[in-house]
């Protein structure tokens, strides 16, 4: 009886080792440290107008990074804030912690070499070493072209300076853990131009397709048997102090996704939004979903996307905007 004790003593103290050193990896080994490459982007109109046309219309950069107007369906940016930074993500919209969008203007970034602040898009690190939250998707962005995220990098040193300081960030152990877990080097896909599907999947990445439209646990970890199946709740401000709004089915499903609709539909569904300005009590309820955004994609982006989507098996699960999953 004692021996059995005693070998119950000894893996208890084993697992209880364990548990502390990888306590200790996660929240003070991790982050790494990612070398910075020694990048001189040239800033060439192709690459400019490229990196804006990303930022603004497929990435959701500006969303996050400039004031939004909650009053106005889908909250686009407020005019001259472009890039400001400020937009809270704390308890009000379902985050255990407090994230404050950083300044991303050139009075914040100029001195921030070409480098840091590649390493910053792809990989999640700050120039001072410290890892961001992955509410901006840098695990996703470690697969982007390289190209692109210099004409990103390109796009973002055009921008007016405008003098905005935020801090007050707060993480939770939690979240503090999914930060350093996700902590990669660049790993850019390289993706078939010929291809509608294999462009599609690029873009809807990119886009946070996936992202949003893909329910999850509550460590961000997609249920991968329904993805891009709906029903990620996501409290958005601007109705009765903030309502939970919820992602619907992009699957092939014809029931309950989009697999009744043509590839006409799927694009004029979003180009309904170029440069509307809806007052969100029209609708009855708000989005996170940056409708004014995606509506700028080409048409020819759109229908890739839309290929990738019908690509997928369906799977039926309704989803109600405001009810969430039926």
């Amino acid at each position: 009886m004692k021996t059995v004790i005693g070998v119950i003593a000894s893996l208890t103290v084993i697992a209880a080792i364990g548990i502390g050193g990888l306590y200790v990896y996660y929240f003070f080994v991790l982050p790494p440290d990612l070398p910075v490459p020694n990048l001189a982007i040239e800033r060439t109109p192709e690459r400019v107008a490229r990196g804006e046309y990303l930022a603004t219309a497929v990435f959701g950069c500006m969303y996050c990074h400039s004031e939004r107007d909650w009053s106005l369906f889908g909250a686009p940016p407020k005019p001259g804030t472009l890039g400001k930074g400020g937009e809270v993500f704390d308890e009000k919209v379902g985050v255990s912690g407090v994230l404050v969008a950083p300044n991303i203007t050139p009075y914040h970034l100029g001195d921030w070499s070409d480098g840091q602040i590649y390493r910053a898009i792809v990989s999640g690190l700050h120039k001072d070493g410290y890892a961001f939250f992955p509410i901006m998707p840098f695990d996703v962005y470690l697969h982007l072209a390289t190209e692109d995220v210099y004409s990103i990098i390109a796009y973002l040193r055009t921008l007016a300076p405008i003098e905005s300081d935020h801090g007050g960030r707060r993480m939770s152990r939690l979240m503090t853990f999914i930060a350093h877990s996700r902590v990669l080097p660049a790993d850019p896909w390289d993706v078939d131009a010929t291809d509608p599907v294999a462009r599609g999947e690029y873009l809807a990445r990119i886009a946070g397709c996936r992202f949003c439209h893909t329910p999850a646990n509550e460590r961000m970890q997609p249920y991968e048997d329904k993805r891009f199946a709906g029903g990620l709740g996501m409290i958005a401000p601007g109705v009765n102090g903030g309502q939970k709004v919820y992602s619907s089915n992009l699957t092939s499903d014809i029931e309950t996704g989009i697999g009744d609709w043509t590839a006409e539909q799927f694009v004029a569904r979003f180009k309904a939004y170029e440069g509307a300005r809806i007052p969100v009590a029209d609708v009855g309820f708000q989005t996170q979903h940056a409708w004014t955004e995606y509506a700028r994609m080409t048409e020819s982006d759109l229908r890739d996307i839309f290929a990738y989507l019908k690509s997928h098996p369906p799977v039926r699960q309704a989803v109600d905007p405001i009810g969430g999953i039926q």
